[in-house]
C-alpha cells in the first residue's frame, strides 16, 4: 500500500519505520525544514542541544527497546539527577527522601504524608478511578490542604495557569507513576537517561533506515487538505502539489487536524473538545554554574518560567566548550501575553526574575542565548478525559490518527511516542489482513 504520514516527529518516523518492514510504500510529510517535532535539537556552544530539555526514564522501555535496536545503546548514558524546589524565597534540595523530611515549608507530617503519596501512587493499577477527580480534589482529601497549597498547588498553577483546579488527578497518577519507576536503591535516587550528542542522534539514525529501506520524506512540505472520493481517502494536497495514497496517518495535534477536512458534526465537536498549551523556552550558555542542581521546580505563581534545568549538571559541561548550559522552561496558552513578546523582552523577562531567586546569576555571565516556541506542546487532561479521546481510525476510511492526545492517562514524552508509532503500524496491519 502506499501510505502518507504527518509529521515527521518521533511517532511518524517509528511507524514509517514499521510500516516499511511490513513492506508498505510510504511517504512522510513534515512541515518544518529539521525531522523530530518537539524532539528536534539546534546548535548551540559549540554541539547539538535538544530545544526543550529532554531525558528519559527507565521506565522508557519503547524507546529504550528501540535505542537497543537501532544499534545505539552506546549513546545512550544514564546519569543519577539532582531535584531542587524553590518555595517562598528559598530553593531545597529535593531529591531523596532525607530532603523530603527537612522540607521546613510543610509540617512534618505533611511531610510524610507527600512521600508516602509518591510511594503509594507508584503501586497503583487501576488509574481509571482518578479519572472523575481532580488532582486538587484528590490531594486535598487524601493527603492535605497544606500539601496543595504548598506543594502542589503552585507547580500546577505554574504548569496550567488557571486551568490548574481543572487538571484531573489521572494526569498528576501518569506523571508521578513513570517518574518514581525509574528511581533506583529503593527509590532514593533517580536515574535518567540522555544520548550522547542530544537525541537527535536517533532522529538522523531513524530517517537514515526510512531513506535506506526506500521511503520518501519531504521536509518544508505542510499538508493543507484530505481529498476523498465517495468518503474514502483518496488524496492529500501539499504545498508541492497532491499525493494519493491507500492510507494516512495524522500524528499532529487536533487543533490542526480538524482544518485538514471537513468531518462530521461528532467527530468535530471531538476535535474541538482537545486543549494544548504551548511551550517556550529561554536557552542560556553561561560562564559559571548557578547551582548543584539539574532540575529545579519554581513553586512561585509570579515566576515568569516553571523550572530551572541546569543541563550541564546532567551532562559535563565539557561537551559545550567548557560552558553551562540552562534551560528555562514555560508551559503556557497561546494566547499568553508572554508567548508573543519578542525574543528580547522574553529574555529581560525571564533574566530579570531568574536573578531575583538565584543570586549567583549575573546577566555579564551570558555568553549567548536562543528561545525556542512551540504551540501545541502540552495537553490539557481535564476529568474524564476518556470521553473526548480519539479512536486511532477516523470516521474517515483510510485516515487514522496518532498524537500525544492518545497517551492517556501518561503525560507526553518520547518513548509514548515510539509506542504510538508501534501501535498504529500493528493497528494498519489488522485493518489490511
Amino acid at each position: 500500500m502506499r501510505i502518507g504520514i504527518v509529521g515527521g516527529g518521533i511517532a511518524g518516523l517509528t511507524a514509517a519505520i514499521r510500516l516499511l518492514e511490513q513492506g508498505h510504500h510510504i511517504f512522510l510529510f513534515e512541515k518544518d525544514e529539521k525531522l523530530g517535532g518537539l524532539a528536534q535539537a539546534i546548535d548551540f556552544s559549540g554541539n547539538k542541544l535538544d530545544k526543550f530539555y529532554r531525558h528519559i526514564f527507565k521506565s522508557d522501555l519503547d524507546i529504550i527497546d528501540l535505542i537497543d535496536e537501532l544499534k545505539l545503546t552506546d549513546k545512550l548514558k544514564w546519569m543519577k539527577s539532582t531535584l531542587g524546589f524553590y518555595y517562598e524565597g528559598k530553593i531545597y534540595n529535593f531529591t531523596t527522601p532525607f530532603d523530603l523530611l527537612k522540607f521546613s515549608p510543610l509540617p512534618f507530617f505533611d511531610r510524610i504524608k507527600l512521600g508516602l503519596m509518591a510511594l503509594y501512587l507508584k503501586r497503583v493499577k487501576n488509574w481509571k478511578k482518578y479519572e472523575n477527580i481532580t488532582a486538587k480534589q484528590w490531594i486535598e482529601k487524601y493527603v492535605g490542604k497544606k500539601v496543595y497549597e504548598v506543594v502542589w498547588g503552585p507547580l500546577l498553577y505554574q504548569k496550567f495557569a488557571d486551568r490548574a483546579e481543572e487538571i484531573a488527578m489521572a494526569w498528576l497518577y501518569g506523571r508521578i507513576s513513570a517518574r518514581f519507576k525509574s528511581r533506583e536503591k529503593g527509590g532514593a535516587q533517580e536515574v535518567l537517561g540522555y544520548m550522547d550528542g542530544s537525541f537527535e542522534v536517533l532522529i538522523n539514525t531513524m530517517e537514515k533506515i526510512i531513506l535506506g529501506k526506500g521511503g520518501k520524506i519531504f521536509k518544508n512540505s505542510p499538508v493543507n487538505k484530505i481529498i476523498t472520493e465517495n468518503n474514502k481517502l483518496k488524496a492529500i494536497k501539499t504545498n508541492s502539489g497532491e499525493y494519493e495514497f491507500d492510507a494516512l496517518i495524522l500524528t499532529c495535534s487536533p487543533m490542526i487536524i480538524k482544518n485538514l477536512y471537513n468531518w462530521d458534526n461528532d467527530y468535530l465537536l471531538k476535535l474541538n473538545s482537545h486543549e494544548y498549551f504551548g511551550a517556550i523556552a529561554l536557552i542560556i550558555s553561561l560562564k559559571k554554574s548557578l547551582s548543584k542542581i539539574y532540575w529545579l521546580n519554581v513553586a512561585d505563581k509570579n515566576s515568569p518560567f516553571v523550572a530551572v534545568v541546569e543541563h550541564t549538571n546532567f551532562i559535563s559541561a565539557s561537551n559545550y566548550l567548557g560552558n553551562n548550559i540552562i534551560y528555562l522552561g514555560k508551559y503556557l496558552s497561546t494566547e499568553n501575553r508572554l508567548y508573543h513578546l519578542s525574543n528580547e523582552e522574553l529574555k529581560d523577562t525571564f533574566f530579570n526574575y531568574l536573578e531575583k531567586i538565584n543570586p549567583l546569576f549575573n546577566k555579564k555571565d551570558v555568553i549567548e542565548y536562543k528561545v525556542v516556541r512551540e504551540p501545541f506542546a502540552q495537553p490539557v487532561v481535564k476529568k474524564n478525559y476518556s470521553k473526548i479521546l480519539l479512536d486511532f481510525r477516523t470516521p474517515l476510511k483510510g485516515v487514522y490518527v496518532a498524537n500525544m492526545s492518545q497517551i492517556y492517562p501518561e503525560d507526553r514524552g518520547m518513548s509514548y511516542s515510539v509506542g504510538l508509532g508501534n501501535k498504529i503500524s500493528e493497528i494498519i496491519k489488522s485493518d489490511n489482513k
